[in-house]
């Protein structure tokens, strides 16, 4: 079983997953805060289930192509048949290969958020704590355990 401990402006919360069929638990009880903009920064240990997570919220936001973690591409970004919450795309980065967050840079995360039509969830967050720092107002923390 795994737990998944959820920080939404300073307010903690606790939701266990019994098994992987079970992300979509956590999903939903985010899902009243999804809008544009939004940025689901989500941690944990190697397998610990961050792209099965991210997989389920795909899933539900109705994106019927599978959906890997982008570990080598760094970013992946796919459109919502139907805008969900004024969402039309999901942006999907793996933060993992990143030693430096200079890096991050060629990801012009900024201006693909700036169209005010998208969601972007992260693995490995622990990796760009400045520019996270720079959202926060905009930020919903995940570490899965």
């Amino acid at each position: 079983m795994r737990k998944t401990n959820i920080s939404i402006n300073g307010k903690k919360f606790i939701i266990s997953v019994p098994s992987e069929k079970d992300w979509g638990l956590v999903v939903k009880k985010l899902s009243p805060r999804f809008r544009p903009g939004l940025i689901l920064a989500v941690q944990g240990d190697l397998g610990a289930g961050k792209t099965t997570f991210i997989q389920t919220l795909a899933k539900i936001l109705g994106i019927k192509r599978f959906v890997p973690s982008p570990t080598f591409a760094l970013m992946r970004s796919y459109r919502l048949p139907k805008a969900v919450s004024g969402i039309c795309r999901l942006i999907h980065v793996d933060a993992y290969r990143i030693k430096n967050e200079r890096e991050l840079a060629v990801l012009d995360l900024n201006e693909e958020l700036a169209d005010g039509q998208s969601m972007l969830v992260i693995e490995w967050p622990e990796r760009m704590p400045s520019w996270l720092k720079s959202h926060a107002d905009s930020l919903i923390r995940l570490n899965i355990k």
